[in-house]
C-alpha cells in the first residue's frame, strides 16, 4: 500500500522532478565554474599557487559540508535546508562578480562550497524518500542522466559566455538559473514523512537504519563512489595535458569529455538503468567498475585520438552502470531517517575521490615524461581493485539478509 501511495501521488511526482531540477542546477553550477574560476582568479592578480588554493577552497568546504548536511537533512527535513543552501549559493556566485582581490575570491569560493554541499544529498534523499523501492535504480538513472546533460552543456556554455561577454556574465547567468530553481522548488516541493516502502530497509533494522555504519551494502556504494571518482580525477587532470602534448586542440579535449558524458547519459536514461531494480544493485555496479577500469586502461595504452574516443566511450558506459546502482544502493540500505546522512557521506567520498585522483595523477605525471599513460593505468588498477572489495561486501550483505539490495 505504501508503495502504490508513493507512486500514485501527484505531489510525490512533482517533488521528485523539483529535486531533479535542483540536481541539474547544482551540477550545472559546478560545471560552469570549471573553465571560469582559474582564469578569473588569475585576472584578479592571484599567483599560480593562490589560484590553486582558490579553486580548491570550494572542494574543501564542500567535502566537509556534505557531512554536516547529512545530519541537518535528517534532523530538519529536506526542503528547508535545500532552500537555504540555494540561497547561500546564489549570494556566493553573484559575489564573484563583486570581489576585488584574490583573498575575497577565496572567501566567496569557501562560502559557495558550504552552500552547495546540501543540494545533491538533499535532492537524492528526496528521490529515495518519494520513490518506491522497486524503482530506485531507474529513478536514480534518470537523475544521473541530468547530471550528464549538465556536464555536456555547462563548460561549453561558460566558455562561450566568457569569450563574448566576460566572466561576470557567467556568474550572472549561473546565479539567475539557481534563483529560478529556488523559486520552482519552493513552489513545487513538499517535505513529507515517507513510510517505509515495500522492499525498503526498515530504519530500525540492523542492516539499514541505526546500525548503518556497519552495513556492508552501504560501504560497497561508498567504495564504488571512491573508485570511480579517482578515475574522474585522473581524467580531469591528466587528459587535457596529454592531448595538449599530442598537439590536439582545446576543442578536442572538450569533445572527449562530451563523449564520456553522452554515453553515460544514454545508458542512465535507457532501460539499462532498470537492471539494478530487476537483478540487484551489485551486478551492474561491479560490471560498471570493470568498464571504467577498461576505459582508463585504453586511455593509458592506445595512441592517437581514436584511442581517446574509445577509452572515454567505455568509461562513460561503465559510469552509466555504476552511478544508478550505487545511489540506489544508498537509498535501499538506509531508512528515511538516516538517508540524508548516507547521501552526505556518499558525496563527501565522491569529492574526496576526485581530489585523490587529481593530485595522484599529477604526481605520477611528474615522475617521467616517457610514461604518458601511467596515471590512467594506476587509476584503472585502483578502480579494478574495488571490484573484489564490492564482491566481498555483497557476500557479507547477503549473509546479513539486508533487504532491498
Amino acid at each position: 500500500m505504501a508503495s502504490s501511495t508513493l507512486q500514485s501521488s501527484g505531489i510525490a511526482r512533482y517533488t521528485i522532478w523539483a529535486a531533479r531540477l535542483v540536481v541539474f542546477a547544482a551540477f550545472f553550477d559546478l560545471f560552469v565554474q570549471f573553465p571560469t574560476i582559474a582564469p578569473y582568479a588569475e585576472s584578479l592578480g592571484a599567483s599560480a599557487t593562490l589560484v590553486g588554493v582558490i579553486v580548491a577552497a570550494y572542494s574543501f568546504t564542500n567535502l566537509f559540508g556534505n557531512l554536516g548536511a547529512g545530519y541537518i537533512l535528517d534532523r530538519w527535513g529536506r526542503r528547508t535546508p535545500m532552500l537555504l543552501g540555494m540561497a547561500i549559493t546564489v549570494v556566493a556566485v553573484f559575489s564573484y562578480s563583486l570581489v576585488q582581490t584574490p583573498e575575497q575570491m577565496m572567501v566567496a569560493r569557501a562560502v559557495h562550497g558550504i552552500g552547495a554541499a546540501v543540494l545533491a544529498p538533499g535532492a537524492f534523499s528526496i528521490i529515495g524518500d518519494r520513490t518506491a523501492a522497486d524503482r530506485w535504480g531507474h529513478a536514480m538513472g534518470i537523475t544521473g542522466a541530468l547530471i550528464a546533460v549538465a556536464a555536456l552543456i555547462g563548460p561549453p556554455a561558460a566558455g562561450i559566455l566568457r569569450d563574448i561577454w566576460g566572466a561576470n556574465v557567467v556568474f550572472y547567468v549561473d546565479s539567475a538559473f539557481i534563483v529560478i530553481t529556488l523559486i520552482a522548488f519552493l513552489l513545487i516541493a513538499r517535505d513529507g514523512s515517507p513510510s517505509v516502502s515495500e522492499g525498503e530497509s526498515d530504519p530500525h533494522d540492523a542492516t539499514g537504519g541505526d546500525d548503518a555504519r556497519r552495513n556492508p551494502a552501504l560501504w560497497s556504494a561508498y567504495a564504488a563512489a571512491f573508485a570511480i571518482t579517482v578515475g574522474i580525477g585522473a581524467l580531469v587532470t591528466h587528459l587535457p595535458l596529454m592531448l595538449e602534448e599530442q598537439g590536439e586542440t582545446a576543442a578536442r579535449s572538450g569533445y572527449s569529455f562530451g563523449i564520456y558524458a553522452l554515453v553515460a547519459m544514454l545508458v542512465m536514461a535507457s532501460p539499462i538503468s532498470r537492471a539494478g531494480d530487476r537483478y540487484g544493485r551489485f551486478g551492474p555496479m561491479m560490471l560498471g567498475l570493470v568498464g571504467i577500469a577498461v576505459g582508463l586502461a585504453l586511455l593509458g595504452v592506445l595512441e592517437g585520438y581514436g584511442g581517446v574516443v574509445a577509452g572515454m566511450a567505455v568509461f562513460g558506459l561503465g559510469y552509466g552502470l555504476v552511478f544508478p546502482a550505487a545511489t540506489a544502493l544508498v537509498a535501499s540500505a538506509t531508512g528515511a531517517d538516516r538517508r540524508g546522512m548516507a547521501f552526505g557521506v556518499f558525496y563527501a567520498v565522491y569529492s574526496f575521490g576526485v581530489v585523490v585522483g587529481a593530485s595522484g595523477s599529477g604526481r605520477l605525471a611528474s615522475l617521467s615524461d616517457d610514461l604518458v599513460g601511467l596515471p590512467f593505468l594506476v587509476a584503472a588498477a585502483v578502480v579494478l581493485a574495488a571490484v573484489p572489495l564490492v564482491a566481498i561486501m555483497r557476500y557479507a550483505s547477503t549473509r546479513s539478509e539486508s533487504p532491498g539490495i
